[in-house]
């Protein structure tokens, strides 16, 4: 009796077993934060989030007006000088004074070169230019409405990567908690089998079992402990890759809470509503968006570049030119003909729209086939909870009775063990029942946007 009680206690306890340290259980909250700090494709996308806001920064400063200064200082070898030569106006000037009657005449004029501005051997120029573009603004504006849109896509992005990690974290952690459930049936399952084992040797040593039952039922202990094996090597690998992701590498025995976030639940009609909030088919519109735009680019080509610009010119060292200066007005640049290029260009930009916009629809519709796939599991997974829990009522008043009866020597101590199994196996069916609808419904709201 005491060692039935031993067993029946053993095999309670066995979905702790994983719990081997004094450490508590890691709850659904615990890994949810550390895998969002340690993710770097969560960082990525955040990062993502950041170039995109620059490149809007960016375009949206393209509107304002542009005021450069530019200044240089050069030295010259030989400046530019302004002269007259000796003798050079010796002629002019003798027919000036005949045709007014003057009666001079000279033999050279002038008598040696004479300078009349000479520049220097270090010239100094400064320019500050002021430009406002007036009809680029048009152009300018669908950049930013490309920019604003590329800050959409990559703010969807990086949600959709965030809820893709909460999903990955979720779905391990209702694997580790099914899983848990298999390991100790698979350690029920092999304390029955060895209970028979044993009482079958202690048969053949009496003479009252044939050696081919006891082979075979060496072999089936060999079995149960191969499947317990297996189940093992199931969690490790669930509860590495959980690891991985929480940034705890190489942790193959993580304990996890049985607690999981209560989800309501609604018609497949309501969720299939909700496919145009599909993360992906988000992501696309922001695409169509931005393909828009360059359609509206490609077409404000055709536009003259018109811009006001004003200006200040400061020199020192060239002759002749006013030392200080001031322009304004406008300057316009039109490609009268570019021989279809333009054309060619608008054209792809609006092969890119078409083609941006069928890819948005496709995924929509997409999103609501994955729903209604999703949402018949979740009710096949009602119904599979449904039976399972029979199963298990039936399992546990079983259990209670091969127990009463082997307590009272009506039955052998392997009757209660395999009855202990069962109930194990039924458990470990319900919650694997129920992890299959938390996971359908899951997917609903990963699937709607709603995660």
């Amino acid at each position: 009796m005491k060692r039935l009680l031993l067993l029946t206690t053993l095999t309670a306890v066995s979905l702790c077993s994983a719990q081997t340290t004094a450490t508590a259980p890691l709850t659904l909250d615990e890994a949810l934060s550390l895998a969002m700090s340690k993710s770097k494709v969560a960082q990525l996308g955040r990062l993502g989030v950041d170039t995109a806001s620059a490149e809007l920064q960016f375009a949206q400063r393209q509107r304002l007006p542009l005021l450069r200064a530019c200044g240089a200082a050069t030295y010259l070898n030989d400046p530019l000088e302004v002269k007259v030569g000796q003798g050079s106006m010796t002629s002019v000037f003798n027919d000036t004074s005949a045709s007014l009657g003057l009666g001079l005449s000279v033999s050279q004029f002038p008598t040696q070169d004479l300078s009349l501005a000479r520049g220097s051997h270090m010239p100094r120029i400064g320019s500050l230019m002021f430009a406002q573009p007036l009809t680029q603004l048009w152009r300018i504006e669908s950049g930013v409405r490309a920019a604003k849109a590329g800050v959409a896509e990559a703010q969807r992005q990086s949600a959709q990567i965030d809820a893709k990690v909460r999903f990955g974290v979720e779905q391990l952690f209702a694997g580790l908690q099914v899983e848990a459930r298999r390991r100790a049936e698979k350690q029920a399952m092999l304390a029955w089998q060895d209970r028979r084992l044993r009482d079958a040797e202690n048969a053949e040593r009496n003479g009252e079992l044939l050696d081919d039952t006891v082979l075979g039922l060496r072999a089936a202990v060999i079995q149960a402990r191969s499947e317990l094996t297996r189940s093992q090597q199931d969690y490790a690998r669930l509860s590495l890759q959980l690891g991985d992701l929480l940034g705890l590498a190489g942790r193959e025995n993580l304990v996890v809470s049985d607690q999981l976030p209560v989800r309501e639940d609604h018609p497949v009609t309501y969720w299939t509503a909700l496919a145009v909030n599909n993360p992906e088919r988000m992501i696309a519109a922001a695409t169509v968006e931005k393909a828009k735009a360059g359609v509206r680019a490609s077409r404000q080509a055709y536009i003259p570049e018109v811009s006001l610009v004003a200006g200040a010119h400061a020199q020192s060292g060239v002759p002749l030119v006013s030392q200080n200066n001031a322009i304004a007005g406008l300057t316009l640049s039109w490609d009268v003909f570019d021989f279809g290029r333009r054309r060619a260009d608008v054209a792809r930009a609006l092969s890119r729209s078409r083609a941006a916009e069928v890819n948005r629809d496709r995924l929509e519709e997409e999103a609501a086939r994955q729903i209604r796939l999703a949402h018949q599991d979740l009710v096949y997974a009602d119904e599979q909870i449904a039976l399972a829990r029979q199963a298990v009522s039936f399992r546990i008043r079983a259990a209670e009775l091969a127990h009463q009866s082997a307590a009272n020597g009506l039955a052998l101590e392997a009757a209660a063990l395999e009855a202990e199994a069962q109930l194990r196996k039924s458990e470990a069916d319900l919650t694997g029942a129920l992890c299959q609808r938390h996971i359908a419904l899951l997917q609903l709201y990963f699937l709607s946007g709603k995660l």
